[in-house]
């Protein structure tokens, strides 16, 4: 905040000094003020007025309207502070008025007479129409609606400030963005609303190490909602993700992204490269990530130091160390989250299906796996049940699992054979499960008993292994031949789901027998490639 100069003290006024913020007063933004004078007690008003508009002054209020709540200053022992929401509506100013608005005048006061000076702030013009309309702020953000909005915005770092309000009005062609919003030296700190809209064809590229480098290079305190970002590319040295390649105190939630990123240092994620102290809720990414040559490299976030939750992830990933379906290294909190990636590779120790990493200050809860993700030899620090495809693809398991909000927040999607979670409210998504996940649940067998639960087996046919899930627990699983004779059996101890490894038996039908924890019987046909 800078100090305004003050006019000189009236005989009976207290001396005083004021500042403001932002500095000087913006026409067009809320305005707090803070007046520093002697203790005044805690009882304290303020009476102010428009000291030049077009070129005159106006008062609005009397001096004893000033002695109610809307006017009472916030503070004590001489340190006074009021806020003004909106200037227009709090002055009564008409449109010419308010673009005619130079300076303001203030004073605090007491209802026993004691007073300061005449203080005065001055008043620029606020940024109106800009982009595709709106004012920056909070109850008429700028809106963003074409590709040469994007653009301008990624170079305009006066909207990048944590008072500044932006909002989608319509899906934008990314692929002309040259540069990303932020960066580590000056990072974006405003509220971007992408109100379900998406970006798509993001293509971005910064080779320079000590960068960072996404749809927003860095992030600090700032707000990113309701957004999607479609086919994206972006490839980087450090600190890499579609959305956000390093984020610092941020809330990201309901957004989603897919596309490539690719990395050759560390923190590589899907979504987000780094997370510091930010808070990423209820998003996914179905995202290929490569960082051979470096370490945190994950699906969702490369490394997180925040907290991430009701999340899941698709992509293929490949790193070097630490390196997991969810989040390469972690040293924050996960949870309520599910890693259905295709493959997760690694060159070293430190790979797993979910988490990279295993330390003391990762803190995970209720997270979950597919069982068949491709993974190379190493698995440390998985922190994460594993389910069979068919159980993860069954809403009723996958919701019970989760605890996700599907009333307000998710959907369950179903297209044909198709069934996936998606954001709802958000346009242009689409089916992005592995293909490998799809060939087994279209290979599932569904059988519905009197419609209080289902059994799901599968893939049918198979070739190594079939497997059970039910919504309802289980006592046995058993693999019969057609003649009746038995070939293997496992006990299932109450749980959901079962796996029958049958890879050594030669090709044709058998019989697959599933008896529930209550002792109810069915029986499938399974075909053995």
């Amino acid at each position: 905040m800078v100090l305004s100069a003050a006019c000189p003290a009236l005989a009976d006024g207290h001396s005083a000094t004021i500042s403001t913020s932002p500095s000087p007063a913006i026409s067009t933004k809320a305005l707090e003020v803070k007046i520093q004078t002697r203790d005044m007690g805690s009882e304290v008003y303020c009476y102010t007025w428009c000291e030049s508009v077009n070129g005159g002054k106006k008062s609005p209020f009397s001096w004893n309207e000033a002695n109610n709540e809307k006017f009472r200053m916030g503070g004590s022992g001489g340190s006074y502070t009021i806020s003004i929401p909106d200037i227009q509506a709090f002055y009564g100013l008409s449109d010419s008025e308010i673009t005619g608005l130079t300076k303001l005048g203030f004073i605090a006061k007491t209802k026993n007479g004691q007073q300061t000076q005449d203080l005065f702030v001055d008043v620029e013009q606020g940024r109106r129409d800009v982009y595709g309309g709106g004012e920056g702020t909070k109850e008429s953000p700028y809106i963003l609606s074409t590709s040469a909005h994007l653009s301008q915005f990624s170079t305009d770092s006066r909207d990048w400030a944590s008072d500044v309000f932006v909002r989608l009005d319509a899906d934008i062609d990314a692929s002309a963005l040259t540069t990303p919003i932020g960066s580590v030296g000056n990072p974006y700190k405003g509220h971007f609303d992408g109100a379900g809209h998406s970006l798509t064809n993001l293509n971005l590229t910064d080779n320079s190490y000590g960068s960072a480098c996404g749809l927003f290079a860095a992030t600090n305190g700032a707000e990113i909602i309701n957004l999607g970002v479609i086919n994206a590319n972006v490839s980087g040295v450090n600190h890499v993700g579609i959305l956000v390649g390093k984020t610092v105190n941020t809330r990201i939630e309901r957004c989603f992204a897919t596309g490539e990123v690719a990395g050759r240092s560390i923190c590589v994620g899907g979504l987000v490269g780094e997370n510091i102290a930010s808070t990423i809720t209820d998003c996914y990414a179905g995202v290929k990530v490569d960082n051979a040559d470096d370490y945190a490299t994950g699906g969702i976030v490369g490394k997180n130091s925040g907290t991430v939750r009701n999340v899941y992830a698709t992509g293929e990933i490949h790193g070097k160390d630490y390196v997991g379906g969810i989040v390469g290294a972690n040293y924050g909190t996960i949870r309520n989250s599910v890693a259905i990636n295709g493959r997760v590779s690694g060159m070293h120790d430190y790979t797993a299906r979910f988490g990279g990493n295993n330390n003391a200050r990762n803190q995970s809860d209720n997270n979950h796996s597919w069982d068949k993700i491709a993974t190379g030899e190493s698995l440390h620090g998985d922190h994460a049940s594993q389910h069979s495809a068919s159980y993860l693809a069954d809403f009723t398991s996958f919701s019970s699992i989760t605890n996700w909000d599907f009333d307000n927040v998710w959907e369950w999607i179903t297209e044909g054979k198709k069934r996936y979670p998606a954001l709802r409210g958000l346009g242009n998504q689409e089916y992005i499960l592995p293909s490998s996940l799809y060939d087994i649940v279209t290979g599932v067998e569904d059988l519905a008993d009197d419609g209080d639960f289902r059994i799901n087996v599968g893939p049918n046919p198979f070739v190594e292994y079939v497997g059970v899930a039910s919504s309802a627990p289980l006592r046995s699983v058993s693999l019969y031949s057609l003649g009746g004779a038995l070939i293997l059996t496992a006990d299932c101890n109450g749980g959901c789901e079962a796996t029958v490894s049958a890879g050594a038996l030669s090709a044709g039908i058998y019989l697959l027998n599933v008896v529930t924890a209550d002792g109810r019987s069915y029986s499938f046909k399974v075909n053995k490639k």
